[in-house]
């Protein structure tokens, strides 16, 4: 799919995912996300090895969270301090407030070897703190082989600034419409495969709920609409998407497979309650027989 990229078995894969873990509070009752852990919980069911670099507090929710996370086969990179455990309040409306002052936001550097990793995984939330920015720097000069990027704007928290970072260090992109509509105002580039000529990315892909997606890569641009599924909740939907496509990249899946496996993906997430849920057998083993 991304030129020159070659293919890695499952077994051996090993991604890196920097950013917050944080619960949504809806209607009273707490639901654990943020999409880093997220993005990790789908690529690790897909049977990829993975890391998670993240901070929690040292709270019931931050006990909560590290319990899920350790039985999950992700292995936690998390440290904890005085801040409390990230919090988003979700109104009935679909808006949300993100509490700040919370322990994600100051993530320190990794205290391990530097290691081998095919990909970094991050968005932009994270990008909010100089503190983050810098360790997330420092995880980069690890020199993993591609980096993946989801634009995942969450209003006001991001700037102009944090979109042509994270545009200009990816290999492969995510975004979902509208947030393509905000990239695009940003660069001034109109068209997608415009953007990845200019920015060298090797794919990119769009999104678009119930619609399905579009994935550009060397091959060329490709759409695909999933069976359509009652939409439960969509939270988590747009990660689990991204997982499951960097593991078919990585596994050097056709495009139209990988895509196919993804959108299904975020299908099947939409159509539960809560970011983290199991992934059809099916979906987990798209990539099982891929050639090496």
């Amino acid at each position: 799919m991304i030129k020159d990229i070659g293919a890695y078995s499952l077994k051996d894969m090993k991604l890196v995912s920097f950013g917050e873990i944080l619960f949504d509070r809806i209607c009273g009752k707490y639901y654990l996300g943020g999409a880093p852990l997220n993005f990790s919980w789908y690529a690790s069911q897909m049977g990829a090895n993975v890391s998670l670099v993240s901070s929690v507090g040292r709270d019931d929710n931050g006990d909560l969270a590290l319990n899920k996370i350790f039985s999950s086969g992700i292995e936690p990179i998390v440290t904890r301090n005085s801040s409390p455990t990230g919090l988003v309040d979700v109104r009935s409306d679909g808006t949300f407030s993100i509490h700040k002052g919370s322990a994600w936001e100051n993530i320190p550097p990794p205290v391990i070897p530097e290691i081998n990793f095919q990909m970094l995984y991050f968005g932009t939330l994270s990008q909010t703190t100089s503190n983050n920015r810098s360790t997330l720097r420092k995880i980069l000069d690890m020199n993993p082989k591609y980096v993946l990027t989801d634009i995942n704007l969450r209003a006001p928290n991001y700037t102009p600034e944090i979109i042509e970072k994270c545009l200009s260090e990816a290999a492969v992109v995510k975004m979902n419409k509208s947030e393509w509509e905000v990239v695009s105002k940003v660069t001034g580039i109109q068209d997608p495969e415009i953007l990845m000529s200019e920015k060298g990315l090797g794919a990119l892909a769009v999104t678009n709920g119930s619609e399905g997606a579009t994935l550009y890569s060397a091959a060329g641009g490709i759409e695909f609409k999933p069976e359509r599924v009652e939409e439960v909740d969509p939270t988590g939907s747009g990660d689990a998407f991204t997982a499951v496509l960097a593991v078919g990249i990585l596994t050097n899946a056709h495009p139209a497979q990988a895509l196919a496996a993804a959108c299904q993906a975020g299908a099947t997430v939409a159509s539960k309650k809560g970011a983290l849920v199991d992934l059809p057998e099916d979906v987990r083993r798209a990539y099982d027989e891929q050639p090496l």
